[in-house]
Order: structure tokens, then C-alpha cells, then sequence
């Protein structure tokens, strides 16, 4: 899979800068792709709103809004106000519509030239492939936005769902010999995870509100957290739920002012180590970890990362 992935961004590559996409720039005197992105969305659609656009483009609200200042002051698009004040609808001037017809020259004129080298059903298949794959990455994202991180409350109901979640993987997923309150934690997630008056501990779920991965931090002392029962049910794996929920651990873990993050995990959950050593996380001698550590019978590999260091890997 991952000789696909390599050569999938390879050939998105050269696709790119075969298009000229790297040259429109300097054609239509835009700053960015986003920007000709734009103009060709408000083209396709007269009166359309910014929220419309941001949607079309994937970008946030604020930035749509910053790229439509821009596109006025180049007098390229007409801002309107409708009946309903808050909205605002986009229309080309005849300088964007101009434009328009360079973008749509030039583009027009690499895909004819491609042509030529191709029959009409190797052109199909092309259109048909794109369209697949350009679905598919529209399923994937919708799938990842999909995904909702929230605080634990104190709802009963709530914590026996994430236990019932973490047990599934523990017990039937990976045969690890847990006891009866290997878990209880997040039962009394007050002992370990509220501090400094917020709840330190989250959980990932998606629309129809199941489970799909929990994520704590306990404070050991002033200067170390420790990242505790952190899972992701094995449909969701690799799809952004692990990365999500460590995020948002490490906000909170800068909140706090911790200088160190440690864990522990058992020696045949690979992916999770493989995870955590991409992160910046060090194997570590459990000798090396904090006077105060805990450690859970069944973890027999820990690890250890300076704060500093994945705040810089993960930017």
C-alpha cells in the first residue's frame, strides 16, 4: 500500500505541474491557486454566497472572507448585501470575467494538447478514474470531519461506553489478560484526570454517537503527564482519530505547563508504538521514568518526550 501512496503523490505531482498549475499564478496575477479557485467557483455560480464558496474551496470562513477582500480591491468580483444582512453575494466584474477566459484558455489548451496523444475510450477512462479517486478522497475527508472530540462529563452511561470500547480492544483484539479494574479509571476519572478545574480526559465519536477512541492525562507532579488509555477501534485506525485526540492532549499538556509526557503499553501493540515513535516519543528503561509513575501490570514498554519536542514535531 504504502508503494501506492508513494507513487499516487508522485503522479498528483507531475499532474500538477503538467496543468501549469504552478504558472496560473503569474498569469492571472493572483497570489495563490486559491484565489483562480475562486473566481472560477463565483463564475459558475452568480450570487453566490461566501459561505457557499468556502465550502466549494474546503477553507475556513475567515479565510474565504480575506481572499474575497483581496479579489474586490483587484476589482475582480462585486460584493452584494441581500434581505438577509449577515449574508453577502459574489458576482464577477467584466475584469474578472476577462479573467475567466485566460484561465479557461490556458487550462483548455493543456488538456487538448494531452488529448491529441490519446483515443476516446483512454479518455474515458481517465475521466472515470479521476472522478473515482476524487470521490474517494471526498469520502475520506467527510469521514475525518466527521470525527468530534469531547471532554468527559460526568455522565455514567458515557464512561461505561468508553470502558466497554477500550475493553473490546484489550480483551478480544489483543488477548491482553486485563482485570477487573485495569480500567476503572475513567469510571473515576476524578481521581486522575481532573485537575486544575477542567477535565483532562477526551474521547472521539462520530455523528451517530459511537466511541471510537478515548485519550487521558494524569499529572504525575509539576513537570510530568502521563498519556493514559489511549485507544482507537481498529475501523478508525489511520484515519486521523489517534491524531486528533493527541492534539488535543498536548494543548492541554501546555496548558498545564508540563515539561515531559510518559507512558506505558504492551509490547504487542506495534502500530500503537510505531505511532507513538513518529510523534517524538523515545523508548525509554522503566528505571528512567518518574519516582511517582504508576506503573499498569499488563504495560511492559514506556516511553518518554520532552514537551518541547512534540510541540515542534507537530508543527
Amino acid at each position: 500500500m504504502k508503494n501506492n501512496i508513494d507513487l499516487l503523490r508522485q503522479l498528483s505531482r507531475k499532474l500538477i505541474r503538467e496543468l501549469g498549475i504552478l504558472d496560473l499564478n503569474t498569469l492571472t496575477s493572483q497570489e495563490s491557486p486559491a484565489h483562480w479557485h475562486a473566481l472560477i467557483e463565483i463564475s459558475k455560480e452568480h450570487g453566490i454566497t461566501i459561505s457557499k464558496l468556502g465550502h466549494l474551496l474546503l477553507l475556513s470562513l475567515s479565510t474565504v472572507s480575506r481572499l474575497v477582500t483581496t479579489l474586490q480591491k483587484s476589482e475582480l468580483l462585486i460584493l452584494e448585501r441581500g434581505k438577509d444582512k449577515r449574508e453577502k453575494y459574489l458576482s464577477l466584474t467584466e475584469k474578472g470575467h476577462l479573467q475567466i477566459q485566460k484561465i479557461d484558455a490556458f487550462s483548455n489548451s493543456k488538456i487538448r494538447g494531452a488529448f491529441e496523444f490519446l483515443n476516446e475510450t483512454d479518455q474515458n477512462d481517465i475521466i472515470r478514474s479521476i472522478t473515482t479517486y476524487g470521490n474517494a478522497l471526498e469520502k475520506s475527508r467527510k469521514l475525518r470531519d466527521d470525527i468530534k472530540i469531547g471532554a468527559l462529563s460526568t455522565s455514567r452511561t458515557l464512561r461505561k461506553q468508553i470502558v466497554t470500547m477500550i475493553e473490546e480492544i484489550q480483551k478480544n483484539e489483543f488477548s491482553i489478560p486485563i482485570s477487573d479494574d485495569t480500567n476503572l479509571c475513567v469510571l473515576r476519572a476524578e481521581e486522575d484526570f481532573y485537575y486544575y478545574q477542567t477535565s483532562n480526559f477526551w474521547y472521539a465519536a462520530n455523528s451517530t454517537g459511537k466511541i471510537l477512541g478515548s485519550i487521558g492525562l494524569k499529572k504525575i507532579d509539576a513537570h510530568y503527564g502521563e498519556i493514559k488509555k489511549f485507544f482507537v477501534v481498529k475501523d478508525y485506525r489511520g484515519k486521523g482519530v489517534a491524531q486528533k485526540l493527541m492534539e488535543t492532549l498536548l494543548k492541554s499538556a501546555v496548558k498545564h505547563h508540563f515539561e515531559f509526557l510518559v507512558l506505558g503499553t504492551v509490547d504487542k501493540l506495534h502500530a500503537a508504538q510505531k505511532f507513538y515513535t513518529k510523534q517524538g516519543f523515545l523508548r525509554i528503561d522503566p528505571k528512567d521514568l518518574p519516582k511517582k509513575f504508576e506503573k499498569c501490570p499488563v504495560d511492559t514498554v514506556f516511553f518518554k518526550a520532552s514537551l518541547q519536542e512534540l510541540k515542534h514535531k507537530t508543527h
